[in-house]
């Protein structure tokens, strides 16, 4: 393609993104804002087409090869099918600087993920403001062997690695994989008419199926199964691909023992295992991001999982609550405990939410702490707003919510850090079609006079007994004789209408997301995202038909959009890290005391938005508090300690210190605060005399 060419498609779908792919059935007119897209832009090669697993590892060695001074490679593992999965460092200071780790494409599932991190590693290396003063360990690609899916052929989806998983429990393994028995190169579904069905096709839209509802009186047509054969013999379908342990799952937290794709304990995999080694290498890691299905900008962490803590409904145990002397038949919340427990407590001890857990035995905590859902509301407001001024207004449907096991739960829950995700594309949900209406109620109809009636038209009255579900007796031209006559008021029109049952839907409409999908693949992809019915004899299953969506297409835009998505969302990521825990050293006062003795008193601040530690860190007491020391020749430390820990400090706000020292001669003394995620300072003090 002429370069010239290749830019005039460039600039058309990066005013087409801008508007964050707007709902398919928008006119043409309708789709695009004012805004100019490229306003953030910074130069970089356009995506012509996504990176497979090798094109990204060539990526990473070509940005090291040319910036070798401040990138470094780390090979953290190799997968079980046999591909290196590879991190780029950046940062000229080395780990004596606060760390972001960044984990894209974790589900092997999200192409968009992938090449959004390299977009970032590149900007990086470009951008001195943030790659000076952060390091950061960047992995592009965290379940290469599931992402190298999207290249082969036949097309399927699974978040599975190339680790071997008898996924049916028999005398084989990955023996009943999917079939291309239609030769188009994608696996869709096949569906079969049988006594047994289940499945309906939905109405207006025979392309779309969906579940046959027995209580509306319903009767199920059609069976629905993955496109193949029964390779083992063993009458089931395709129940045993090839594909073992999805990285994205195989995380700590909520781990899922003994599940399909979770794996066989936690870390299992080499992929999920070499990063779980790096994050507590790294202990000056601060913020964690992920790109991939789910986007807590968008849709910050949600809480309602039910899991064995309910810190606002604590039952104390009996032989608890004698030794504490409080009442056991009723329950308690978590602070009431704290409050309780407090005053027995050893002198400088504080009683805390992870220590009551802990004494009590209440096991994990599986929903965000309301101290941090804080800082996920605003910062998510933020990006909404930001995107609003880029002119990406489009409604999208909500991105996902984590997996039980997912990188970010475990990083959050674990390593108690801010963690943030992107997904940066989601389907559009397509404009609904506005009828206009009659304008007409059965409130405003009761308050008509019979002139005001006959005043609204034949045409009105029509549309009017349409959209409250009329019998079809009931006609415009009747009632209005009717009326004329006397025979009936509109008040008692009105009446009669509010007693008349509910108007049903004219169509059962099928699942909102595949309605969305299907209006996204006949408007931008020209119908390739949909492969049509079409009738195949099959060799156990008799006459079917196959057809389906394409795999991929929910989530992955053609790539012709990349370049502009990631333009308009891609600079945020320099907002998020601005907003990192800064401590420092906001003032110093010495006070003398008389007798060589002088007070010394610091105000320690958190010139960042999140707190030192987020309130999940604080509860897991991790990350390991800064420290702030006092050194000086000849001093004596009469109250403090020369090494103070400094275990929290609120986003925005100081702590004070106080120490009381005697020094017989002047001298100076050094104030020195110390942390390996939040930034490093120093004062120095003159006293004695």
């Amino acid at each position: 393609m002429k370069i010239s060419t290749l830019t005039a498609i460039r600039g058309i779908v990066l005013l087409f993104a801008a508007a964050f792919m707007a709902p398919a059935t928008a006119p043409a007119a309708e789709r695009y804002t004012d805004t100019d897209p490229t306003a953030d832009m910074i130069s970089s090669p356009p995506i012509e087409k996504y990176s497979d697993p090798a094109a990204v590892n060539r990526r990473i060695e070509q940005l090291r090869q040319g910036n070798a001074s401040m990138v470094k490679i780390h090979k953290l593992a190799v997968t079980p099918g046999g591909r290196e999965m590879l991190m780029i460092e950046i940062g000229s200071k080395g780990t004596s600087v606060p760390a972001v780790i960044v984990g894209a494409n974790m589900s092997g599932l999200n192409p968009l993920a992938t090449e959004a991190a390299l977009e970032l590693a590149s900007r990086i290396v470009r951008d001195a403001e943030m790659n000076s003063g952060l390091t950061w360990y960047i992995v592009p690609m965290g379940n290469p062997d599931a992402y190298a899916r999207y290249f082969s052929k036949p097309l399927w989806s699974d978040p599975g690695n190339g680790k071997p998983f008898n996924d049916d429990t028999d005398d084989q393994t990955d023996e009943d994989g999917y079939n291309d028995l239609d030769g188009n190169g994608i696996i869709t579904q096949m569906r079969v008419k049988t006594h047994d069905g289940t499945w309906i096709t939905v109405d207006g839209e025979p392309r779309l199926m969906r579940k046959a509802d027995a209580s509306k009186g319903e009767k199920g047509v059609y069976k629905l199964y993955t496109e193949g054969i029964d390779d083992d013999g063993d009458g089931q379908y395709n129940e045993d691909v090839p594909g073992g342990t999805n990285v994205n799952i195989n995380f700590p937290h909520l781990f899922k023992n003994f599940g399909r794709r979770s794996g066989l304990y936690p870390g299992s995999e080499p992929e999920s295992a070499a990063l779980l080694k790096f994050a507590f290498a790294h202990p000056e890691i601060a913020m964690v991001i992920s790109f991939g299905q789910t986007n807590y900008l968008l849709s910050p962490p949600q809480g309602g999982r039910k899991g064995s803590v309910d810190t606002e409904n604590i039952r104390v145990p009996r032989e608890m609550g004698t030794a504490l002397g409080i009442d056991v038949s009723r329950s308690y919340t978590m602070a009431e405990i704290i409050e309780i427990v407090q005053p027995m407590m050893p002198p400088g001890m504080q009683a805390d939410e992870s220590m009551i857990a802990s004494f009590l035995g209440l096991g994990a905590v599986v929903n965000p702490l309301p101290e941090d859902m804080a800082f996920y509301n605003e910062i998510s407001s933020d990006y909404k707003e930001y995107l609003k001024k880029k002119g990406m207004t489009a409604e999208r449907f909500d991105p996902a919510q984590p997996e039980d096991g997912a990188f970010e739960l475990w990083a959050y829950y674990h390593l108690g850090l801010p963690v943030f995700t992107m997904d940066f594309w989601g389907l559009p949900k397509p404009k609904e079609e506005k009828k206009e209406g009659s304008g007409i109620t059965a409130e405003s109809l009761g308050k008509m006079t019979s002139e005001e009636f006959f005043a609204l038209g034949e045409e009105k009255i029509a549309a009017f007994l349409k959209e409250s579900g009329a019998p079809s007796q009931f006609t415009a031209e009747s009632l209005m004789k009717m009326v004329q006559g006397g025979q009936m008021k509109p008040a008692q029109m009105a009446e009669m209408m509010k007693k008349m049952p509910a108007k049903k839907s004219d169509e059962k409409k099928g699942d909102p997301k595949e309605t969305a999908q299907l209006a996204f693949s006949d408007t931008w992809l020209d119908g390739r995202g949909f492969t049509p019915w079409k009738s195949y004899s099959h060799p156990t299953l008799g006459e079917v038909e196959i057809g389906g969506f394409t795999p991929f297409t929910d989530n992955t835009p053609p790539e012709i959009m990349v370049d502009s998505l990631l333009n308009l969302q891609l600079p945020y990521v320099s907002e998020l890290v601005k907003k990192l825990p800064k401590l420092a050293i906001a003032e110093v006062k010495t006070t003398e005391k008389g007798g060589g003795v002088y007070q010394v008193e610091a105000w320690v601040t958190n010139e960042g938005y999140v707190s030192f530690p987020t309130a999940m860190g604080k509860r897991n007491k991790v990350p390991a508090p800064a420290i702030i020391t006092l050194e000086g020749a000849g001093m004596e430390i009469l109250s403090g300690k020369k090494r103070t820990p400094v275990s929290e400090v609120g986003g925005m706000k100081s702590v004070r210190y106080v120490w009381l020292v005697r020094s017989p001669k002047k001298g100076g003394l050094t104030l020195r605060l110390e942390s390996k995620q939040a930034g490093n300072d120093s004062e120095k003090i003159i006293i004695g005399g």
